[in-house]
């Protein structure tokens, strides 16, 4: 049994927490809207920090889940409040956010010059794997550290993956998620054009879910698409995200990325409009016939 703190307590991070609890974990989280902490902390006994910094404090592992580099910053490095200024050579640092490389190597920088060791873990699933405990994990980061800390990353795991050093854990991340959004915005294209042809629909929708190119994940947005069910799991707002990310990723090892831009574009447009809340696959309904 570990004393583990959870940064973060959206749709990945709180159901990580959840997990801990269930195996028998001492679980202490930290949440920028503390209600949605309490409120989680209630229904699991879990404790609630102030800060970060305190929530940290006397931690064997500190797994943050954010939404971008910003928070990241902020939640392992403010002066005032971060983690990493709490935590003793003895734990370890998590961090499972998508991030740019720069910012997880930043983060390991400022790691190292603490005597803490780090691990980048970011994560592949939707909330249906979080609950299952069954995330595709990317790691990067020193031999040891993960050693260290896979017992825990395996709480949450159904698979994991060493890429390299601190930094490629994000470059592969970012590639992972840049290639499910194109495929995504096209397929979600592809259903605009069927609706407004005489095509039935939905059989059509269930032909494209059977062939041999469409993968499991793209069934699931076929589906949802389908129905019209765009609840969030991986907002269209973290999907423009994560595509700058990668754009600007690109820039720095001289790579063109032209029919990411254009799904980024796509996705840009969708975050700016109503479908900024939406699932991934809601992307569609810029393309649905009415």
């Amino acid at each position: 049994m570990s004393d583990i703190t959870v940064l973060g307590l959206g749709a990945m991070g709180s159901r990580m927490a959840i997990n801990y609890a269930k195996t028998g974990h001492n679980v202490t989280v930290w949440n920028r809207t503390k209600a949605t902490a309490e409120t989680i902390a209630a229904a699991r006994n879990l404790t609630v920090a102030e800060t970060p910094r305190s929530a940290a404090e006397g931690a064997d592992f500190v797994v943050s889940m954010v939404s971008n580099d910003e928070a990241a910053h902020d939640v392992w490095l403010h002066p005032d409040s971060g983690a990493l200024a709490a935590m003793s050579p003895t734990s370890i640092a998590i961090e499972s956010s998508t991030l740019t490389p720069g910012m997880a190597q930043q983060l390991a920088s400022a790691a190292a010059a603490a005597s803490i060791r780090i691990v980048e873990a970011p994560v592949v699933g939707s909330r249906p794997q979080a609950e299952a405990g069954a995330l595709f994990y990317v790691l990067g980061g020193a031999p040891d550290a993960i050693d260290a800390a896979l017992p825990i990353i395996e709480v949450n795991a159904g698979k994991t993956t060493h890429v390299g050093e601190i930094g490629n854990a994000a470059t592969m991340k970012l590639a992972i998620n840049g290639l499910f959004a194109a495929q995504v915005a096209a397929y979600a294209e592809v259903a605009g054009f069927i609706e407004r042809s005489d095509l039935d629909t939905d059989g059509a929708l269930e032909t494209l879910g059977a062939l041999p190119i469409t993968s499991p994940g793209l069934q699931r947005i076929l589906g949802l698409i389908g129905a019209r069910a765009y609840e969030p799991n991986f907002p269209v707002h973290l999907v423009a995200k994560d595509l700058r990310y990668l754009a600007d990723t690109a820039l720095t090892v001289g790579a063109d990325l032209p029919i990411i831009a254009a799904a980024g574009s796509v996705f840009e447009d969708g975050a700016a409009g109503p479908e900024h809340d939406l699932d991934i696959a809601g992307i569609a309904q810029r393309y649905h016939a009415e």
